[in-house]
């Protein structure tokens, strides 16, 4: 996906996306303001360095004692990467592609985590030979083939957690089924890799993505603690727990207007960051404590502007019809994370359901949005907090654009 650098630049409960009726104060968007005083050139992902700043701020705050690896699925625009670069965060990888990007921006390859628990055996000795040395895994066949290809690189284990109520167990985007080695296995594998001298020394796990239940990280730290207490009884040497990624952000509070949910929000992520404190402070002291926020950090600092391309009423449901669908990186509008749309217009609204424009029905998105009644063709639309899982996910499917990414003019990146 192209930037540039230019002046123009079962559930959560969730919020359901909202349009700000005349009822509501209206917050100023004034990166939409900005977009209408000029010709439109397509989608746009505009992006905020001070609020990627803030957040890695508030990150250091809640979990001053937990190293951020960003991970770098969530956003790999060079711009931002080389932001978080200069702020001293270090990364997680997925791909040999991830680890170039990184290997671009003059990035410590030491520094990087390769936390895709299944890889093929050339990534891992292209990223070893480059001097990455902690990789993940989840099973004894990738165990024996980070062994054949990082001899002696250090291996963090991947767990699956374990089930709790539903209430406890709030990720909006669940990540259990297709990593993570299972309770009833880890003994046996503990005990193989110390028969052979393995260097497995960490543990990791993730919540799931948009974790809003503190219970979840209790649980998972907890499992966490109890694998490394059987590393040790085996004779192997732990020395890092990966707390992975989940930290939840407030999609409700996208233009930075103080409200009673945003008070709500900010009481739940001190009480998951008070719950992770707790359990860390359990570990022994040797155990190093990473996380891998992407998520967290990225999506706060951007917005998409785009295009109302139609509007229609069909079967008593209003269709708004946008330049910018789920293949063009809204994918995660098809879940009810919680994003708002915005448009200057004013007035009445009502829901529509919101779709993109190729030819696949897939580009629809089951939550309804509100919009104004009066939304037409023409119309610019804002969706903040979209820093996150958008430039990564683009594709030109039908060959419409992918939005383009947007820096601010003399992007030296504020600390």
């Amino acid at each position: 996906m192209p930037y540039s650098n230019s002046s123009s630049a079962p559930r959560a409960e969730l919020p359901k996306s909202r349009y700000i009726s005349p009822s509501q104060p209206r917050p100023t968007n004034t990166t939409l303001m900005e977009a209408s005083s000029r010709a439109y050139c397509g989608p746009q992902l505009h992006f905020h360095p001070d609020k990627l700043a803030r957040q890695l701020r508030q990150f250091k705050q809640l979990l001053p004692t937990v190293r951020p690896h960003f991970a770098v699925k969530a956003n790999p625009a060079p711009p931002l990467l080389q932001q978080l670069q200069q702020l001293g965060v270090d990364f997680e990888i997925a791909s040999t592609g991830e680890l170039q990007l990184l290997e671009d921006l003059g990035v410590a390859p030491h520094t990087i985590v390769y936390s895709n628990p299944i890889k093929s055996a050339d990534s891992i000795q292209n990223a070893y030979r480059l001097g990455v040395r902690w990789f993940a895994f989840d099973c004894l066949e990738e165990l024996e083939k980070l062994h054949r290809c990082a001899p002696a690189g250090h291996y963090e284990l991947r767990i699956a957690l374990p089930a709790l109520p539903a209430d406890e167990d709030s990720a909006v985007w669940p990540l259990r089924e297709k990593f993570g080695l299972p309770i009833s296995d880890i003994s046996a594998l503990l005990s193989y890799a110390a028969k052979y001298a393995l260097p497995v020394q960490g543990v990791t796990f993730h919540v799931g993505s948009q974790c809003l239940q503190p219970n979840a990280w209790r649980a998972a730290i907890r499992q966490s603690k109890a694998v490394l207490e059987e590393m040790q009884r085996q004779g192997l040497t732990p020395s890092l727990l990966n707390i992975g990624g989940g930290l939840p952000i407030n999609y409700s509070a996208a233009l930075s207007e103080p409200s009673s949910h945003t008070n709500h929000y900010q009481q739940r992520l001190e009480r998951i960051a008070e719950t992770i404190r707790t359990e860390l402070a359990t570990l022994p002291e040797h155990i190093d404590v990473i996380a891998e926020p992407g998520r967290f950090l990225a999506a706060p600092a951007g917005e998409l502007i785009c295009q109302v391309i139609s509007t229609t009423c069909r079967q008593g449901q209003h269709w708004c019809y946008l330049d910018c669908g789920f293949y063009n990186g809204l994918m995660e509008l098809s879940v009810d994370f919680g994003y708002q749309l915005y448009s200057l217009r004013s007035g009445s609204s009502r829901q529509w359901v919101v779709a993109g424009p190729t030819c696949d029905s897939v580009d629809t998105f089951a939550p309804r949005y509100q919009l104004p009644e009066d939304i037409q063709a023409g119309d610019l639309i804002s969706i903040p907090n979209t820093g996150a899982y958008v430039y990564g996910c683009a594709n030109r499917f039908n060959g419409f654009p992918t939005p383009l990414f947007t820096c601010p003019p003399s992007s030296t990146n504020p600390h």
